[in-house]
């Protein structure tokens, strides 16, 4: 039998493509013990802000965990941020098609006061997950980290990883090839498919012409859980060898 294992740092509000990850695999593990980076999808993403405009919506992080912290040591700020970013969501979002019954779901991830932005991120995901029916196994690479190197390459840690959960097909996003690449990562002891999610249109709300590449809260907003899931099946038609990921420019 095979074991597919996908996993990814946990982002802010992610999109799309990160959710074909967890929908295709059968173990998912969230590496909540990797190095939060400032000013990435770690702790923003891009939704409507007016008509035809888009822009981060953010996580207010403590300036003190700004640097070097771990996504499950890095704290999140107690400013208000998050009734303030569900007030602007509401403003924004308040006339598509699904709001009012989408909305009232993450208000209640976003009312919890969270130890780390690993955890608010994490249980995002899963409010994501449960709206769509996506249930999967879920681990922590947080649990596993007595038994890695903390100074091994990132490409060592995930084969480490891809051990403990007993993977027998890794299920790799598009743009993890270059530093598995540069680190030697041993694809023929862990095969690795990658990831090729092209964003399907769907009717927005703020928008005659389709933006692509937002958080998926637009199409839930917009279309709803089931047509959202319908678009996540259908992200990538091919998924690449690391043979075809290597000829493949950006």
């Amino acid at each position: 039998m095979v074991t597919k294992v996908a996993m990814m740092q946990p982002a802010f509000l992610p999109w799309q493509g990160f959710f074909e990850l967890i929908y295709r695999c059968d173990k998912f593990i969230f590496l909540d013990d990797f190095q939060y980076s400032i000013q990435s999808h770690h702790s923003r993403n891009k939704l409507f802000v007016n008509k035809n405009s888009v822009d981060f919506y953010s996580a207010h992080i403590k300036k003190e965990n700004r640097y070097g912290a771990k996504l499950n040591e890095t704290q999140l700020s107690q400013d208000g941020w998050a009734q303030k970013m569900l007030k602007s969501l509401s403003f924004n979002y308040k006339k598509t098609a699904f709001f009012e019954i989408i909305h009232p779901q993450f208000e209640s991830v976003f009312n919890v006061k969270y130890d780390s932005l690993a955890d608010l991120n994490i249980a995002f995901i899963k409010k994501c997950c449960e709206l769509m029916g996506i249930e999967r196994k879920f681990l922590l690479s947080s649990d596993f980290s007595r038994e890695i190197i903390s100074e091994a390459k990132r490409s060592q840690r995930v084969e480490a990883l891809l051990r403990w959960a007993q993977a027998n097909l890794y299920l790799c996003a598009f743009g993890s090839f270059d530093y598995m690449h540069d680190d030697n990562f041993s694809f023929q002891n862990y095969p690795t498919i990658f990831q090729n999610y092209q964003p399907k249109p769907y009717p927005q709300y703020h928008s005659k012409t389709f933006i692509p590449y937002l958080s998926v809260l637009d199409a839930l907003y917009n279309i709803g859980s089931k047509q959202t899931l319908e678009l996540i099946q259908q992200g990538t038609n091919h998924w690449l060898s690391p043979e075809e990921r290597s000829s493949v420019h950006v």
